[in-house]
């Protein structure tokens, strides 16, 4: 498949899997269907919670900064992953949310209770008020919770479109964990959608169903 004919599969792809994500979780019973899988979210993302524990007792008894985790404001329709980023600020972690600065992500740092206000970024929800860390602040990263729009089991991403992820997670440190946080039905089968050279592998997703790694799946 030439770049032209990937790129047309992609919007075509992300359209339509937008589209059923909005039928998915409309109205009331969407947004309840929505709460639900959130808290289902936090209760399977236990193991993640407790590493990002045990990396803060580690870093407060050598002094060091809290291990930094980054995790993203949802769209009404996307998997809410607020909880659990609460949870996390909760339990001693430096928590970070995007927010666009030109071609980049800026990251801004959030203490776990302060509200977010509208982003003046296009197709960027909300964002904290607290401090600006710039566009570098995942070099320290163990953990990025990001969205996606639908992961595959070949470890395929398909974001928004943009491509700031994909220039974001080039900048994390080695062993730093990438979680891609979808809803169950956006977990698709090995080579569902298609791969570009730019497009950053995805080895975990967490969905209301599990957390699932991608790579040790494929190998079973």
């Amino acid at each position: 498949m030439d770049e032209e004919t990937t790129r047309s599969r992609k919007l075509q792809l992300r359209r339509q899997l937008r589209s059923r994500r909005a039928a998915a979780y409309a109205g009331e019973d969407g947004a309840a269907r929505r709460a639900r899988e959130a808290q289902q979210l936090l209760a399977h993302a236990a193991p993640l919670i407790a590493e990002v524990e045990r990396a803060v007792g580690a870093a407060s008894a050598a002094g060091a900064p809290a291990p930094l985790v980054a995790a993203y404001h949802p769209t009404p329709s996307e998997a809410d992953v607020l909880p659990l980023a609460g949870r996390l600020a909760r339990a001693g972690a430096r928590v970070v949310f995007p927010a666009a600065a030109g071609r980049e992500l800026e990251w801004i740092s959030w203490d776990g209770d302060s509200t977010f206000v509208d982003s003046p970024g296009r197709g960027f929800g909300q964002e904290p008020t607290g401090e600006r860390l710039g566009t570098r602040a995942l070099e320290e990263a163990m953990l990025v919770l990001a969205p996606a729009v639908a992961v595959d089991r070949s470890c395929t991403r398909i974001g928004h479109g943009a491509g700031y992820y994909d220039r974001a997670l080039r900048t994390l440190p080695e062993g730093a964990r990438i979680i891609a946080v979808i809803h169950p039905q956006e977990l698709l089968a090995p080579g569902a959608l298609p791969c570009e050279a730019h497009d950053v592998r995805i080895p975990e997703v967490l969905t209301a169903d599990g957390l699932v790694s991608l790579v040790t799946s494929a190998l079973s």
